[in-house]
């Protein structure tokens, strides 16, 4: 028999970490934050809305408008939970690619800036060199 794998004890409202591979919006704070909301207030508005219309347009009684009301509310919750899913989906991804674009922008600062430190340090070397009266170093090729 397999030895189970260690408890972890998270701390409260601490995500689990997730298994296997990619990114998820179960993950992500805000995105199951707002799909909570949304999936809540898209049960609550279609059971009231099917409540409302059941007792008054079609005269049901309370049994029966009661019971058209939580399959509605189910429905509501369902169809509220995929657009809010979708949504957060092409949220999630355009972070994604403002997060990229930026480290790509600030790796490139970066090796400007060592290309220029490099510069600055192999013109001093010569300057010194040549204050020296010695002849400047062959430059050397780089291995790569």
């Amino acid at each position: 028999m397999a030895a189970d794998a260690p408890t972890e004890i998270l701390e409260p409202g601490a995500v689990p970490p997730a298994k296997g591979d990619g990114i998820r919006l179960s993950a992500h704070p805000k995105a199951r934050r707002h799909i909570g909301m949304a999936k809540g207030w898209g049960g609550l508005i279609a059971f009231l809305l099917v409540l409302k219309i059941s007792r008054g347009s079609a005269a049901l009684p309370w049994p029966d408008a009661i019971e058209r009301a939580c399959v509605a509310g189910v429905v509501g919750y369902v169809v509220a939970w995929a657009i809010a899913q979708t949504v957060w989906r092409h949220i999630a991804l355009a972070e994604l690619e403002q997060l990229r674009a930026k480290l790509i922008a600030m790796a490139e600062a970066q090796a400007a800036e060592r290309a220029r430190q490099i510069a600055e340090a192999e013109a001093a070397a010569a300057a010194t060199q040549q204050a020296a009266g010695q002849p400047p170093a062959p430059t050397p090729i780089p291995q790569g």
